[in-house]
Formats: C-alpha cells, sequence, structure tokens
C-alpha cells in the first residue's frame, strides 16, 4: 500500500500545542484493525500519553490500515518515503521509537531532537535461537543477518537520549549492551543510575473493563456453551513450546471430551511473517493425536484487537508454555497482559519473569518446562475445581489495575512533561559509531574436519578424547624436563 503523508485525527485538544512537548511515535509494525503486539504497543501509548502532550502516530509499515476510535485522541500520519518521515521529524521534540530509519535518526541528532528507543523486549536475545533470521534458514544467512542486527542496536546506543524496556532482567542486559557500544561514557554518565539511562515501560493492558459483544469461541468453530475452553492467547513463535500443551489436552481427552484447546492468532497480520512453520508442525502433531478439529482448535485469521476481548471473555483459563532457551530467560510475554485483563487463572512454563510474578502472587499455575502430565493436572484440576479458579480469579483482580497502560506508561509520561528538559542529546559522528566486526564468513570443512567431527561424535569419541588427553599430558611432561 502507498500512502502520501496526511494527518487524521486533529481536534481541539491540540489546537494550542507550542506549550506541550510534541510526541512522534513511529510504529514499527503494521497497525490498523489487525495488529500484533508491537503495533498495539504502540496505540496504546498514543493513546495514554495523548492527554498530556500533543501525540502523533506514524505508520510506514505496509499493510497499515485507518485506526478506529482510538485515533480521536492523537494524530495518525501515514508515510511511505522517507523524506515524509523526515517532515514529521522536523515538527517534533521527541521520537518514540523501536526500528528507526538511521538516516533519519541522524537528521533529528543534528537537529537536537530527542531519540527515546523502545527496547521492550531483548531482542538480540530472542532473535539469536530463531530457526529463521529475515528469512534466513542457513548458519551463514542468519550470522550475517544477525549481525546487521547488533549493528543496528550499536547505533540505537548511541544515537538514544533515553531507553525504555519491560523488566530488571531486561534492563540489566541492555545496560550492558549499551555500555558495551560505548552509548555511556564516562563524559556523558554525568552522575546518572541506572534508572536515567533506562527505563521501564512493560507492556500494558487496557484501562478500560472488556465486554462481551460477541461470542468470539462457543458456539463457534465445533465449541459448545458447555465446554471448558483452554486459551492460547498468541501467536506460536519459535521459543514457544505448543506440542505440550496439545499432548496434555489429548491425554484428557478420554477423562472429559469437553475440555477444548484454542489457538487463536495462528497467522501473523504482517505478510512478511505470514503462517510460522511452528503453526503447521503443531497442528500436524494435533492431527496425528487425533485431536486436530475436536479438542484442539486453530483459528487461522488474525484476531481483530478490538475484538480479541470477545474471545478472551469466552475462556475459562489460559496458557503459555515455552521451551527453555536463553530467550525464555530475558522474554516478558505480553500476552500475559490480557490473561489479566480478561481475569483469566495462567497456566504457563517456568523460566520467564512473568512465571515468576504469577508464581509469587497465586495468580496460576507454573509448571516445568514441557511437563506433559504437570500441565495436564493443573487443567484438570481448573476444570474440576471451581473454588480454586474463583480463588485465583481474586488474586488476579488485586494486581490489574498495575498493568493498565496508564499504570506502566506513567514513568515515561513523567519524563516527558516534567524531564523533558533535562534529558541528554547526544550528537553522532559518523566515524564514531560503534560497528561490531563482521560475523566470520562461512568456510566449507574439509573432509578431514567432517571425518574428525563424525568420529569425536561416534561411540569412539570417549576413547579418542582420552587419548588425546593422556598425549599432551607426556608433551607437557618432556616440555618440563
Amino acid at each position: 500500500m502507498n500512502y502520501s503523508v496526511f494527518i487524521m485525527g486533529q481536534s481541539s485538544h491540540d489546537r494550542d500545542t507550542r506549550s506541550r512537548t510534541r510526541v512522534l511515535l513511529v510504529a514499527p509494525d503494521v497497525v490498523g484493525a489487525r495488529m500484533a503486539g508491537p503495533g498495539l504497543r504502540f496505540v496504546s501509548i498514543a493513546r495514554a500519553l495523548a492527554p498530556y502532550m500533543h501525540v502523533t502516530l506514524a505508520a510506514g509499515v505496509e499493510g497499515s490500515s485507518t485506526l478506529g476510535d482510538e485515533a480521536r485522541a492523537f494524530d495518525v500520519s501515514y508515510y511511505s518515503e522517507r523524506s515524509e518521515l523526515e517532515e514529521l521529524v522536523a515538527a517534533t521534540d521527541v521520537i518514540f521509537c523501536q526500528f528507526f530509519d538511521t538516516h533519519v535518526a541522524r537528521i533529528a541528532n543534528e537537529a537536537g531532537v530527542a531519540i527515546v528507543y523502545d527496547l521492550y523486549n531483548a531482542l538480540p536475545v530472542e532473535t539469536i535461537g530463531s530457526n529463521r533470521i529475515s528469512g534466513f534458514t542457513d548458519e551463514e544467512g542468519k550470522d550475517r543477518e544477525y549481525s546487521e542486527l547488533v549493528k543496528y542496536f550499536a547505533f540505537c546506543a548511541r544515537a538514544g537520549s533515553y531507553f525504555v524496556t519491560s523488566n530488571e532482567r531486561q534492563r540489566d542486559w541492555w545496560l550492558g549492551f549499551i555500555m558495551a557500544s560505548l552509548g555511556v561514557l564516562p563524559s556523558t554518565l554525568h552522575g546518572r543510575k541506572a534508572d536515567e539511562i533506562i527505563g521501564l515501560l512493560p507492556f500494558g493492558s487496557e484501562d478500560r473493563e472488556p465486554e462481551l459483544d460477541f461470542h468470539g469461541l462457543r458456539g463457534r468453530h465445533g465449541l459448545e456453551s458447555s465446554d471448558f475452553i483452554v486459551l492460547w492467547a498468541g501467536g506460536i513463535w519459535d521459543w514457544f513450546d505448543a506440542a505440550t500443551p496439545i499432548r496434555a489436552v489429548a491425554s484428557l481427552v478420554h477423562e472429559n471430551p469437553q475440555i477444548k484447546l484454542v489457538f487463536y492468532g495462528t497467522t501473523h497480520p504482517n505478510a512478511s511473517i505470514g503462517e510460522p512453520s511452528t503453526v503447521r508442525e503443531a497442528k500436524a502433531l494435533a492431527a496425528q493425536l487425533g485431536v486436530l478439529g475436536s479438542n484442539v482448535v486453530f483459528l487461522d485469521d488474525w484476531v481483530p484487537a478490538a475484538e480479541r476481548e470477545n474471545y478472551l471473555l469466552d475462556a475459562d483459563i489460559a496458557i503459555s508454555t515455552h521451551q527453555d532457551s536463553l530467550e525464555t530467560h530475558y522474554a516478558f510475554r505480553t500476552r500475559i497482559l490480557d490473561h489479566f485483563w480478561a481475569r483469566l487463572p495462567s497456566v504457563v512454563s517456568r523460566g520467564d519473569w512473568f512465571a515468576q510474578y504469577i508464581d509469587d502472587h497465586g495468580l496460576g499455575t507454573v509448571t516445568a518446562v514441557g511437563d506433559v502430565a504437570g500441565v495436564a493436572d493443573a487443567i484438570r484440576t481448573y476444570a474440576n475445581n471451581e473454588s480454586i479458579r474463583a480463588s485465583t480469579v481474586e488474586r488476579i483482580e488485586s494486581i490489574r489495575a498495575d498493568w493498565t497502560w496508564s499504570e506502566t506508561t506513567r514513568e515515561l509520561r513523567e519524563l516527558l512533561t516534567t524531564g523533558f528538559t533535562s534529558i541528554r542529546r547526544p550528537r553522532l559522528v559518523v566515524e564514531e559509531t560503534v560497528q561490531p566486526a563482521e560475523a566470520p564468513a562461512y568456510v566449507e570443512p574439509s573432509i578431514r574436519q567432517l571425518v574428525r567431527k563424525r568420529l569425536v561424535s561416534s561411540p569412539l569419541g570417549p576413547v579418542l578424547r582420552r587419548g588425546r588427553a593422556a598425549l599432551q599430558r607426556v608433551s607437557s611432561r618432556h616440555r618440563r624436563e
């Protein structure tokens, strides 16, 4: 879709903006009726900031469409050319962005426009273990694309005036990255503490109560009003583990055929992502176990953001299970906020930040990674014991207000309304920008290396390793003598 720049949603609230901070949010993903987490995040932050400052949301990702009521609180500008983005930057005081044209960032730096980079997930950690990076599945291509990603964030570390992320684990990781990229120097620290360099702005949930306008699940897709519905409320990405809940539900069918597992959001609204291979693998497993379409249901279309409450409120509990990986330790599962919003007890895997939070506050059940029996037992307990489910819902009620967008954006809002004049304005110099070393070029292994690798991984491997160690000890002794 080829947009020209135009402005929507101007109203009386912004007729006189000269006394208010002008903020440009540059959306990193599709915005419109069907949005994934990144698009939904930027629209929600724009809506939360709009009463306090002049906000413009810039949408330039292919597939973006007109926003509805949420756009009435702030301006929306659609762009397709770099020059159009430059015009938007020239008319603002601060840019809030995640993926942002580095050339335009330099222009902003020169003009003294502050840039706040949104690092709400540790993306390099998430990316390094992915099965596919920028469309590449071979190691050479993945290494190259990953190296480019790290270069980009090294640029952000130098160009950013301020940063936000989701939790303390991520803050520590990103602060190390920023310092290693020379984003903080002795000459630029100026006594700042960690939270004055990188603040917290986790994902949030809606400030309003969810309302059921129609049944998104019950009475549709082969689901009955009496079914016990377990909802997987989001995509199935490389680091998730859809197999464990599928196996768990398959094991429960004989004792309670009304237990149904529903996956929604299997096809991403961004056409460059589409349906991941992990979705096809999950469907194949459900078919193999004889539960596809009966007790395990996949909704292929991406649920529109404004309609997702009609699916959430049709569920009894929600589930999110993942693999034991590097990504897990630093992950912040944004879908969990929808669990809280809809008051759904969560069944989750141990290891990430939210698992610990859920465990500490009694908001659901935490199981070991890959624990089919444990997941099955958790589902069985909630299905058979209404009092346990009800008491869990009461505890969810007690923390819901802490996770609304008005609360999660408070720190950034206060910075931009009261501390904006003191925010750091870096000045980039081209040759000073940190560029990590290129990923090593892939070299085809020699026949000798292939044979050695095969031998070492064979049953003879331990024998070869012991023999090598003995030779090294003899050689070392001769050198000493």
